[in-house]
């Protein structure tokens, strides 16, 4: 296991409504607000010579980037050094909450999604389709724009699965307006880095069967409050880029 150095911890902003908020009415309301700010939230894109449109290397966790929004007990999220190299770590015991980046940008320009995490610790009883067991040590959301309420937002949500083999989909059963697409799967690579790159335009065709609207924000959750379990996952080098990276895996199921 490596070696982790203390780095920017969130600061513990407890919400005093202690009940479960409404997760995604409340959740997307929050991205609809962040997403008209997004040009003061989000950092600067990339000039347009550079292939990358937006790139998250967690050397610091910074609160007016990063949302947190808490559904159900308060994730542990801070940014660490581990083995020299700095990531996000996620720690949830049986609660849930999310991070939020808003971000502004065309599916159709900045297609390829592409990031690095590791899962420490995984969730036991896992039952992705299911309300009683979906959570997961590991996901990473896409959110797009949509007419309509700010709720009404559709989303990908990328997810480390223990279970359900790569490529699978699953409508969630929190909400219908958010496709659950499994990026990783299994615990034969616990405590090992693991690089995944999407093709984000081709996987909302895939879920939702029409063409991508544009991107309004990433998500990066670690939720345990459905199994009540504890978990510990790393995430890292998060990107948007306008083309495909050839030395990383490319899963387009």
């Amino acid at each position: 296991m490596g070696q982790e150095q203390q780095g920017c911890r969130w600061p513990d902003r407890r919400h005093a409504r202690s009940q479960r908020l409404a997760s995604s009415a409340i959740l997307l309301t929050v991205i609809g607000c962040a997403s008209r700010r997004a040009t003061t939230l989000a950092p600067a894109v990339q000039p347009s010579s550079s292939p990358a449109c937006w790139i998250e290397p967690f050397d610091h966790l910074d609160p007016a980037q990063w949302r947190e929004v808490v559904l159900g007990g308060h994730t542990l999220y801070d940014a660490v050094l581990l083995d020299g190299q700095p990531c996000l770590r996620a720690r949830s015991h049986a609660s849930v909450s999310i991070l939020i980046h808003a971000f502004k940008g065309e599916a159709t320009h900045c297609r390829w999604l592409s990031w690095q995490w590791r899962v420490d610790q995984a969730v036991h009883g896992e039952v992705l389709d299911q309300k009683s067991g979906s959570d997961s040590a590991a996901r990473l959301y896409v959110y797009f724009e949509a007419p309509g309420l700010p709720w009404q937002k559709r989303s990908v949500d990328y997810v480390w699965s223990t279970t359900l083999p790569v490529g699978t989909v699953v409508t969630s059963p929190v909400s219908p307006m958010s496709k659950l697409l499994i990026a990783e799967s299994g615990t034969n690579a616990a405590g090992q880095w693991r690089t995944v790159q999407r093709n984000v335009e081709e996987d909302y065709r895939r879920c939702f069967g029409q063409q991508a609207p544009p991107i309004a924000a990433i998500g990066i959750m670690s939720d345990t409050d459905n199994t009540r379990s504890d978990t510990l996952a790393y995430f890292r080098d998060i990107r948007l880029s306008r083309s495909a990276t050839s030395s990383t895996p490319s899963h387009t199921e």
